[in-house]
């Protein structure tokens, strides 16, 4: 069944109209808009329509009326607010805070206003703050204004028993910020929890704010943890949507800091082999030959069946692979230093979107331990001969060149050792996890 739909109201298209031509920049801030009589004669309406449309404009704070000299475009320079500057190192002159700061970077005139007192928190505030139902907190009210005009509020709770006494209690700015006065005190915030909402003001924001009718604000809270996750601040930023971009900058870790190695099993060969290609691939690249071969999935597969073949996972995600097992190559080494106890390493495949942080020597140090564990004397490896570049990374990472094998039809050949048991305690620490 269809359905129909009324056509908007006219003073509803005016007001669209000219909203649009704010949005595109046809009208800029400041410029004057035609008067009610222009607009009731362009629509062919009656003057009441046209300022019915004008008003809806002014509630939703796009436009000021200065009688008698008419309607205007508000003039407003956004305020870039970055949730991510609270982490940052600030200046440390008193008259300064990370707000001010950024304010004068932009050649305008900032200020504001701070009052401190003990509350019974809010709900919302003892929910994130895990109080108790008798327990306060103090808070710092602060109002910050850019040329004159209040521009947003920042409210910063603190549970009483933690601040008492400190200047976080003292109405005057705090020159090092109050995130280094709680580290001072015992409860440095390691991370924050953000949640930003868009509503319509309460009357007190409306107040502190001066905010005309319809004006929405963007609500920011920020929770902050100790490093053992007890949260000891909780602020609320309220950001007029007339008078703020919110800008966020993030970059992607390339690890999570806690990488786990565990045993390949039976399902995991498609990874394996997908993590090979991906080698294979980048070294095809560099223009060498080492690899530029199918993967050869059944030994793979057996290494997998033997508990040979190890998955390093970050955040469950696949990032490198090894294979440690006992057998020397007889191609390689001598039948006299295939009876040495040795483990070897074979196929270590490190992820490119996580090179430079040396997992790969990370990994040398795990198998050079688990040699150790088994009572072997040495961790060995062949590397591909006309990699230079690789042969010079073993060198690097305390492996001693034994000889070069020169053996028809193998790319390898390199031969490379390093005493069991050595580390180097370089690049992330991997936790072993059982199958």
């Amino acid at each position: 069944m269809a359905v129909s739909s009324r056509a908007r109201a006219l003073y509803q298209r005016i007001a669209d109209k000219i909203r649009s031509e704010i949005a595109d920049g046809t009208l800029e801030p400041g410029a004057r808009l035609p008067t009610e009589a222009e607009i009731a004669a362009e629509w062919e309406t009656t003057r009441s329509t046209a300022v019915q449309g004008l008003r809806v404009l002014v509630n939703e704070g796009l436009i000021v009326s200065d009688r008698p000299r008419g309607y205007f475009v508000r003039s407003r320079r956004p305020m870039v607010y970055r949730p991510q500057a609270e982490f940052m190192k600030r200046p440390l002159s008193p008259e300064m805070d990370s707000f001010l700061d950024q304010m004068k970077q932009e050649g305008r005139e900032a200020g504001q206003h701070i009052e401190v007192s003990v509350v019974v928190p809010s709900p919302e505030v003892r929910r994130r703050l895990q109080l108790g139902d008798g327990d306060l907190v103090a808070v710092r009210r602060r109002v910050r204004f850019i040329d004159g005009v209040p521009y947003n509020t920042n409210d910063s709770h603190f549970p009483l028993e933690l601040v008492q006494g400190s200047e976080i209690m003292s109405p005057d700015d705090i020159a090092r910020g109050a995130n280094v006065v709680l580290a001072e005190l015992g409860y440095e915030q390691i991370r924050a929890l953000d949640e930003i909402q868009v509503r319509m003001p309460t009357p007190d924001e409306s107040d502190r704010l001066q905010l005309g009718p319809g004006t929405p604000v963007g609500v920011h809270l920020c929770t902050g943890y100790t490093e053992e996750g007890r949260p000891v601040r909780v602020v609320t930023n309220v950001l007029p949507g007339d008078r703020h971009v919110i800008s966020y900058e993030r970059s992607k870790p390339k690890l999570s800091g806690s990488p786990t190695i565990r045993p390949a099993v039976e399902g995991d060969l498609e990874t394996v082999v997908n993590l090979w290609g991906h080698a294979a691939s980048w070294l095809r690249e560099l223009g060498t030959e080492q690899w530029q071969y199918p993967p050869r999935a059944e030994r793979i597969a057996e290494n997998i069946t033997a508990g040979e073949c190890w998955i390093v996972e970050d955040e469950g995600a696949p990032v490198a692979t090894v294979t440690v097992d006992e057998h020397a190559d007889r191609d390689f080494w001598s039948p006299e230093e295939a009876n040495d106890s040795a483990l070897y390493v074979h196929r270590m495949v490190v992820r490119r979107d996580v090179s430079g942080l040396e997992l790969g020597s990370a990994l040398l140090d795990w198998a050079s331990l688990r040699a150790a564990e088994q009572g072997k004397q040495w961790l060995r490896l062949d590397a591909w001969r006309d990699n230079t570049d690789l042969q010079a990374y073993y060198s690097n990472r305390a492996f001693t060149h034994v000889r070069t094998v020169d053996v028809a039809g193998r790319g390898s050949g390199a031969l490379f050792q390093r005493p069991a048991g050595r580390t180097r305690n370089v690049g992330p620490k991997l936790t072993e996890k059982p199958h």
